[in-house]
């Protein structure tokens, strides 16, 4: 299967959207990207809901919101290139070309540059948002499809899939700091949220690596379900989607006990957390939905039907421009 394309056969879908029982962080959305529908959906999560949806062909895959919530960046590898949104006119105000095949993305916390892995040209593009262009590439590993940046900016993170490993790269020079072996085929990364771990989810390994993210030695591995995709941390746990599972792996980030294993919906993959860090949300790519999970209780309290073919790989989550 293509991680590009995405296309892949239904069966059985669950399109039940059951409202929350919880309530997000105070003017929280999430930005959707769905792949099938050619969509952003705008997703309201104090009352799961949509609030409207956005047209995006090309297959759109990666969402990054900025920092202050007021532009949003959808990668589309059939389009090669990337879209600009406004999110408080909820409009698309700008394409940029990328060439290749743009998937994961990720922005500097100053808003630029934004950051793209290139699938094909095995490099992380650097797109400078108000030009309107890409500026520069950095090189990775083969097949880059995750980015995550950590929350100063100085240090850019990709995962790189045919090559087995991640690479840290300085942001200022574009030099490697260091190229890391993890498991076989890690395909998200994520930062802890105080910044001193990375996570990278192996598809291939059905498994999740820790690594130091100062001096970059791996601290040790959790298997999880089967066909991991993005790992996310909140309230002292590791949530990961496991696409082939159907399922959410969490465990304790400092014993790397296993928690327990969600059923949130079919083929999950993208997944976020909410700013006060209560709320876990994950794109359920098979069943067409949005799932919402309590990371203090560990249960599903709500699903929200989004477009065909959700993916949100990203951080997908930002404050609402209108309660700014």
């Amino acid at each position: 299967m293509s991680p590009l394309r995405g296309i892949a056969a239904r069966a059985g879908l669950v399109l039940a959207a059951i409202l929350a029982t919880g309530t997000a962080a105070a003017g929280d959305l999430a930005y959707v990207t769905s792949q099938e529908a050619e969509e952003l959906a705008i997703v309201d999560l104090d009352t799961m809901t949509v609030r409207s949806t956005i047209p995006i062909s090309g297959k759109p895959a990666g969402i990054a919101i900025s920092a202050d919530g007021t532009r949003g960046y959808v990668s589309r590898p059939e389009a090669k290139a990337i879209s600009v949104v406004d999110t408080a006119s909820g409009t698309v105000i700008g394409e940029i070309d990328t060439g290749g095949g743009p998937l994961g993305i990720a922005v500097h916390p100053s808003g630029a540059p934004v950051y793209v892995a290139d699938w094909f040209s095995h490099s992380l593009l650097v797109v400078d948002p108000e030009a309107g262009t890409v500026t520069g590439s950095f090189e990775t590993g083969e097949s880059p499809s995750g980015v995550a940046v950590s929350d100063d900016g100085a240090v850019i993170v990709t995962a790189d899939r045919d090559s087995d490993q991640i690479s840290f790269i300085d942001s200022a020079t574009g030099e490697a700091l260091a190229r890391v072996a993890v498991g076989a085929r890690p395909f998200g990364v994520a930062f802890s949220p105080d910044g001193t771990r990375v996570y990278a989810t192996n598809v291939g390994g059905d498994s999740v690596t820790i690594v130091d993210a100062a001096s970059h030695a791996v601290l040790g591995a959790v298997d999880v379900g089967s066909h991991p995709y993005a790992a996310a941390e909140t309230r002292g746990k590791v949530f990961v989607t496991d696409q082939y599972g159907s399922t959410v792996t969490v465990f304790d980030a400092a014993t790397r006990e296993r928690l327990t294993t969600l059923e949130t919906g079919e083929y999950p993959e993208g997944i976020d957390v909410g700013s006060d860090g209560r709320f876990v949300y994950v794109a359920n790519w098979f069943d067409n939905t949005l799932a919402k999970i309590d990371a203090e209780t560990l249960e599903i309290v709500g699903h929200v039907t989004v477009g065909d073919g959700p993916r949100a790989f990203g951080a997908f989550i930002g404050a609402d421009p209108a309660t700014e």
